[in-house]
């Protein structure tokens, strides 16, 4: 099977979105942290392994971008802020009606893609979800169900 024709399942996508809002939280409220820097690192260091651990077979790293990049935007939408100023009430309103608008544009993108182009072959696509280490380390991702013979 093709890269784009592997059926995937679990709430993976959820939890790197749960990631990006806890990232995005960090940076909204980088004035409130003693060592903004520090826990930004780690959340960043955490999800940079995390990626690589998708880099091995069964794990979809498409579905870990789709889930961070949504969490990213809808958590910049829908997260209480501390204002310091007037300036920043306006920019975070700005920030959450673009991100807001990203959101919709980006879920309507992907499901007109998800339906007319599943036929599409990209080449350099399946390195995304999985790095041939060896000749077959990430040919074939079926399981085939027998039943036991003999027990």
């Amino acid at each position: 099977k093709q890269w784009y024709q592997r059926r995937y399942g679990g709430a993976s996508g959820a939890l790197y979105g749960i990631l990006a809002t806890l990232i995005v939280e960090v940076i909204v409220n980088w004035k409130i942290y003693k060592y903004p820097c520090l826990e930004l690192s780690k959340l960043l260091l955490f999800l940079a392994l995390l990626f690589l651990a998708g880099l091995l077979p069964w794990i979809d790293n498409f579905a870990h971008i789709g889930g961070f990049v949504f969490g990213f935007l809808t958590s910049l939408v829908l997260l209480p802020h501390i204002n310091f100023s007037e300036e920043e009430r306006i920019a975070k309103l700005v920030v959450q009606i673009v991100c807001g608008v990203l959101a919709v544009i980006l879920f309507a993108l992907l499901f007109i893609v998800f339906y007319l182009a599943q036929g599409y072959s990209c080449d350099g696509c399946s390195y995304i979800n999985c790095i041939p280490f060896t000749d077959s380390f990430c040919q074939d991702s079926t399981m085939e169900l027998r039943p036991r013979v003999g027990n």
